[in-house]
């Protein structure tokens, strides 16, 4: 396992006074979702401002929030450590406090404080209740290049051992009697009935992965991008339909933040907050609207004139997983590693982690078990079980009621300009309270006989109805700005954002996180989350290009990485002494260290001449397939000449991107050649994606195709 985390250059500064610039998206919240768009926007060449109102978040990305047994590891880089933060260290400012629920305020949104679980959708998540447009099949080749990036791991220790599975051998022993079989969660995600795997991680190179470790450098290597942070964003400024910029909250200062003539604001700030900016912007109910208009006293926000208010369901319909947590004592023996093994390790376990393996590369989970029914509405509910040591020969188990539930709630705005539930989201429909109560009743029936390995803990007088009348939210929330093509000002529609992600009534403020998923996954959400994002980003550079938007094309091509530039970016988690500044304004010196650094081969790959052509295998296919084809030329319809170099991407110069339903090298190639100035394209399933100029050479995954014109 190569260990060598890219260097990134994150530039944090503050607003600059007076003549601060403009841009042509300006993208509100840095959680997973804006993190994908943002790059992916940048890619295209436009320039991007990024605002996050929350602190760095792992080392590399300027985060001091340090582990006590290593300087240059943070409390959200460690995977051991994650179920700890809240709880057993001094930095808690993670969390926002104007939410209803455990937000992430900070670098990464919900990466930096979820419990790691990372499950892929599973077909039927998208394919349910997702609009057309937004099937499977429309969504496979984007969730083909998340996980080329972030693919999580059953395995994540760089020796290939699971450590710590004494729970997990008694809850797999238990669940094989009942007939459930082991499978892989992350490279099987559409087995989930009657299964179990080892637990899933967003884990990589034995840090916490996600966009801020496999996408923020690629978009940081771009001038045309800028990440600002401590930026809290109050509302889209709008004059009538069109948005114009943003104004934002900086050290208690509020300042207006300009989109160029043509520009897009693109909100991305989680489920809870993505709503309060809505609200704050005169989008919503009216009346929400109304508490927005008569606290302007205390939270200083400016609506439009109530003639341009936008009367959409904003907050109406959100949906979360419900847990009940289920406690057994075991048959065999099972093990409990307290706090301190975690938060204090000894050297036996930080000396194993510098090379990326032990138990700190593990979450706190450490089985996984999915399964599914039918009830009387002909739904189909599934269940997920996650599952660990709580203490010596005693297990828990938090079983969600996920994909299929039909309990909604509703979300509104309080005159100190919190979001809280209008409308309680959970358990609010007899169906689901019969599925999981049923559920919980068989389990019970199980686990009270006499060869049980897992012995219920609890009262005989339990029932599943008396369980799951105590429960907790999944933290899994969606559908606060649904999309759908059902417009929400008209007949009782219920969706505020159409198929393209643009809130309706307006012409260019936009909706990418959780907030727009009309339905919920099976599994935890986060991966989701980034699948999603990198499908709105195909759609947002879709649209129609703007004339009036800056021609910043060239800007990219000082990138130094591209799609998959982050899928070599390694850890280094050695104990090296660092005492950098932790002020926001930081360079490339900000890294995680796992191990001496060394040259990393991806970097080396990337300095290799991309004008030659001496080697070229001149025959001509007639449709170009890889790896077959790779170093062969094609002749386009118009005569033109390709060469088409298999598992290569180009970094930037991406001037339009079209869907190719064939898979066909060859029809991508005739789509660039008749797309004037059109150089160059890559292929990731079925998207197309046509450049202007040949950028530098990224040797990528065994999913990107490329072919660049060569007379």
């Amino acid at each position: 396992m190569s260990r060598l985390l890219s260097l990134s250059f994150f530039v944090l500064g503050a607003l600059a006074q007076g003549t601060s610039p403009s841009y042509d998206y300006i993208i509100a919240g840095a959680g997973p979702a804006g993190i994908i768009v943002a790059e992916r926007l940048a890619e295209a060449g436009v320039s991007v401002l990024l605002l996050e109102r929350g602190n760095a978040s792992t080392y590399a990305s300027g985060g001091r929030s340090l582990v006590p047994w290593n300087n240059t590891l943070t409390q959200y880089d460690v995977p051991g450590v994650r179920h700890y933060i809240k709880n057993s260290f001094a930095d808690k400012s993670e969390y926002c406090t104007d939410t209803p629920g455990n937000a992430g305020c900070i670098l990464g949104g919900g990466t930096m404080v979820n419990q790691l679980a990372y499950i892929p959708p599973q077909n039927v998540d998208f394919d349910d209740k997702w609009p057309v447009g937004w099937k499977w099949t429309d969504v496979a080749s984007a969730a083909e290049r998340v996980h080329s990036l972030n693919p999580g791991s059953t395995n994540p220790s760089a020796d290939g051992v699971h450590y710590d599975q004494t729970s997990y051998n008694a809850f797999a022993n238990f669940f094989s009697a009942q007939g459930y079989t082991s499978v892989d969660a992350i490279s099987e995600p559409n087995s989930k009935h009657d299964v179990y795997s080892h637990a899933p991680y967003n884990v990589k190179n034995g840090l916490v992965a996600g966009p801020v470790m496999t996408y923020l450098p690629m978009a940081q290597a771009m001038s045309n991008f800028k990440l600002q942070l401590h930026t809290k964003v109050i509302r889209a400024v709008r004059n009538g339909s069109t948005v114009t910029g943003v104004e934002v909250e900086v050290d208690g200062q509020r300042q207006i933040i300009s989109l160029n003539n043509g520009g897009r604001v693109i909100l991305a700030s989680g489920v809870f907050s993505t709503p309060r900016i809505l609200f704050n912007s005169g989008i919503g109910p009216n009346e929400q609207l109304q508490i927005v208009a008569g606290s302007k006293a205390t939270t200083n926000v400016t609506l439009p004139a109530s003639s341009d208010w936008i009367n959409l369901p904003v907050g109406q319909g959100i949906k979360d997983h419900i847990i009940v947590t289920l406690n057994f004592n075991t048959t065999e023996s099972v093990d409990f590693l307290d706090t301190s093994y975690f938060i204090k390790p000894s050297s036996n376990i930080t000396d194993p982690y510098s090379h990326g393996n032990g138990i700190l590369t593990q979450g706190y989970q450490r089985f996984t078990f999915w399964t599914s029914n039918t009830t009387s509405d002909g739904s189909v509910r599934y269940f997920q079980g996650t599952c660990y040591a709580s203490g010596q020969n005693y297990v828990s188990m938090k079983l969600y009621l996920t994909h299929g539930l039909t309990s909604s709630g509703a979300l509104g705005i309080t005159a100190a300009g919190n979001t809280v539930y209008t409308v309680d989201p959970y358990l609010n429909t007899a169906e689901d309270k019969y599925a999981i109560a049923s559920f919980i009743d068989n389990l019970l029936v199980q686990t009270r006989k006499a060869d049980s390995t897992l012995i219920y803990s609890g009262p005989s007088t339990d029932t599943g109805a008396s369980l799951s009348k105590v429960y907790t939210g999944g933290s899994h929330w969606v559908a606060t700005a649904k999309m759908g093509t059902d417009d929400g000002r008209v007949n009782n529609g219920t969706s505020v954002v159409d198929l393209n992600l643009k809130v309706y009534g307006t012409d260019n403020l936009f909706v990418v996180d959780a907030s727009m998923h009309p339905d919920l996954p099976t599994g935890n959400l986060q991966a989701t989350v980034q699948v999603a994002a990198e499908a709105a980003a195909v759609k947002i550079l879709a649209l129609p290009k703007q004339q009036s938007l800056s021609s910043s094309s060239s800007s990219s091509s000082s990138a130094t990485s591209s799609i998959s530039t982050s899928s070599s970016s390694t850890s280094q988690l050695s104990s090296v002494s660092t005492t950098s500044s932790t002020s926001t304004q930081l360079s490339s010196s900000a890294s995680s260290t796992l191990v001496t650094p060394t040259t990393s081969a991806s970097t080396s790959s990337t300095s290799s001449s991309t004008s030659s052509t001496s080697s070229t295998n001149t025959a001509q296919p007639t449709n170009p397939t890889c790896p077959k084809s790779d170093g062969t030329t094609f002749t386009a319809k118009s005569g033109a000449v390709f060469l088409v170099e298999c598992y290569v991407d180009r970094v930037g110069h991406d001037i339009a991107y079209v869907d190719v339903p064939t898979n066909r090298i060859a029809d991508c190639v005739n789509k660039c050649d008749a797309l004037p100035g059109c150089v160059d394209i890559s292929m990731s399933g079925t998207a197309c994606y046509m450049k202007g100029a040949v950028g530098e050479k990224i040797v990528n995954s065994k999913y990107i195709r490329g072919a660049r014109r060569i007379s």
